[in-house]
């Protein structure tokens, strides 16, 4: 299955080159939040009640493919409720890796606007 979200707003301390990590929310995210995050919106949020995703799935934000290598266990239903989940372009740390995140490879981190395409591509 395929669920595609498209990036709305980015706050102003949303990204930073040397930082692996993005933060995602929906649309209802908080003013404070939105200043630290990227906010997404999904395309289809009625079928958001059969995401899951799982190690081994594929995230493509635009014209880049990441593999999941790590999903917290906090992710999918974070996902589902408010569209959160925190982007992770590094290894998967030995010692309690973040619950509420998504692990990726490779490590690269793409750019992302306004107007970014993710697309969350499930096995099952």
């Amino acid at each position: 299955m395929q669920f595609k979200a498209t990036v709305t707003a980015i706050g102003k301390e949303a990204l930073s080159s040397k930082d692996p990590m993005i933060i995602l929310f929906g649309p209802q995210a908080t003013d404070a939040l939105r200043d630290v995050a990227v906010i997404q919106q999904f395309t289809d949020s009625t079928s958001l009640a059969q995401f899951s995703i799982q190690a081994g799935d594929q995230l493509m934000i635009d014209d880049d493919t990441f593999t999941m290598t790590y999903v917290g266990q906090l992710a999918n239903s974070n996902l589902k409720a408010i569209g959160h989940v925190t982007l992770l372009f590094q290894d998967v740390p030995a010692d309690k890796p973040m619950q509420n995140a998504i692990y990726l490879k490779p490590t690269h981190r793409p750019a992302f606007k306004v107007g970014t395409t993710l697309l969350y591509e499930t096995q099952a």
